[in-house]
């Protein structure tokens, strides 16, 4: 049955309600582009935030602001700063070799600090360098405190004991410092080689004596090379220190009348030929010979015999630096500036210089190749340039002496010694003057005097 009526009232229902349907969605939509964004999302749970909004909270982060102040350098640890021009020495004693010069102002690192009971100094032991009074240096930086004890891991088995090195310990026995490419020598017959500073470490080789080895760290008294770990107590470096049977801090050690100098001691052939043994006595076979005016280096000592590198040598024939000889002399710089070389000849580097009239003190004197060389606390000079004390020089000749009781002196200048005294109407032998500041002086038999107080004529 067809209802035509109804049919067409449905249809036109549907189509009310379809235009209302897209009027409402119409709506939403345009009233969907007028509303006001509401900002980023502060609901945790809610998807990303796609709108980049700037925010007016402040930032929980802190912005370093940029400064204004001086950046101040953190002070360097153990270097110390040269007060005044000072000369490092080869031991840690006044009357030692000057092996090089310091200027004032001249930072330095100093990695051995020791005091020497016998002289009442400080010395401060800076590598590659040597030896300087502490009076010299500025150690507001330095840290490391004197020590009269030997370094830690003596007691290797596989070692001998009876060669002691400086030790670059701090005093507090568990402070590493550089070692700032120190070059050192073998001196046990084999020196183990092992993993880490401790003498129940894994060895990991061998060093055989006289052995160059350079030490890149030190750790309480050992010492690492680029193979491993080794006990400094079996390594020589630094500079000279003299044979001798100290056992204070000079580091020597004397064990049984045997001597053992860090470093080694250098030393000049006074005999025509002198033997070299195997071992420390006349019976030992001979291993070759050295000759007069040869330069040696000694080892250790032993009995009145002394250790190179090729043999032993008897020590009655040997003159070694620093030490008082048998031909001693004082005297007067007589040449603009004369060079301190190293040894007893041109050839050898000059290591300081001394200037005209300057006082010097000879220990000894050696001819070689012609010219007589005189040792000096800082080295060899060509006695050639050098007034000796009692030679006949300029301004030679008779005198009276003019005043009463002139004082003579040990030197030319009121500040050496009184060593006696001339009366009136003396006559006096001048061997030689020499004008200091506005005084001339005159040398005697018996010392200096002040010309001012004697006639020549």
């Amino acid at each position: 049955m067809i209802y035509p009526f109804s049919h067409t009232k449905s249809r036109k229902l549907l189509r009310v309600v379809s235009a209302t349907a897209a009027a409402f969605l119409c709506a939403t939509m345009f009233t969907g582009c007028f509303k006001k964004d509401p900002g980023p999302s502060t609901d945790p749970s809610s998807g990303p935030n796609l709108v980049e909004s700037a925010s007016t909270e402040p930032s929980t982060e802190t912005t370093a602001a940029p400064t204004t102040e001086a950046t101040t350098e953190a002070p360097k640890t153990n270097v110390a700063v040269v007060k005044e021009k000072t000369g490092a020495l080869a031991s840690p004693s006044t009357t030692a070799n000057t092996l090089t010069t310091l200027n004032a102002g001249d930072e330095v690192e100093v990695n051995r600090v020791e005091y020497v009971p016998t002289s009442g100094l400080t010395w401060a032991y800076i590598p590659l360098k040597g030896w300087v009074q502490t009076d010299y240096l500025d150690m507001t930086n330095v840290t490391i405190q004197g020590s009269n004890s030997t370094p830690a891991g003596n007691n290797d088995s596989n070692q001998p004991t009876t060669t002691t090195a400086p030790s670059s310990n701090t005093g507090n026995g568990n402070t590493s410092n550089t070692g700032s490419g120190q070059v050192g020598t073998v001196t046990a017959s084999e020196l183990n080689i092992r993993k880490t500073p401790s003498k129940t470490a894994d060895s990991v080789g061998k060093y055989v004596k006289g052995n160059q080895i350079t030490i890149l760290e030190t750790n309480n008294g050992w010492g690492r090379t680029d193979k491993g770990w080794v006990s400094l107590n079996y390594v020589s470096f630094g500079g000279n220190t003299g044979a001798n049977t100290n056992t204070g801090n000079t580091g020597n050690t004397t064990t049984n009348n045997t001597t053992t100098t860090t470093g080694g001691t250098k030393g000049v052939v006074t005999a025509t030929q002198l033997n070299i043994r195997e071992s420390a006595a006349t019976t030992a076979n001979r291993a070759g010979s050295y000759s007069y005016g040869d330069r040696i280096t000694i080892l250790e000592t032993s009995n009145g015999w002394g250790r190179t590198d090729k043999g032993w040598v008897s020590l009655n024939y040997v003159y070694q630096d620093g030490t008082t000889g048998t031909n001693t002399a004082k005297g007067i710089v007589t040449g603009t500036t004369l060079n301190v070389r190293s040894g007893p000849g041109t050839n050898y580097n000059s290591v300081a210089n001394y200037s005209n009239l300057t006082r010097v003190n000879i220990l000894e004197q050696i001819k070689v190749g012609g010219t007589t060389w005189g040792c000096t606390k800082d080295g060899w000079i060509s006695l050639d340039y050098v007034y000796i004390d009692g030679t006949t020089g300029e301004g030679a000749g008779t005198g009276t002496v003019s005043g009463s009781n002139v004082n003579i002196r040990s030197g030319p200048g009121t500040g050496y010694n009184i060593v006696g005294s001339y009366n009136q109407g003396d006559t006096v032998e001048i061997y030689a003057q020499f004008t200091f500041g506005n005084t001339k002086w005159g040398c005697t038999n018996k010392g200096w005097v002040s010309m001012d107080y004697v006639e020549v004529g």
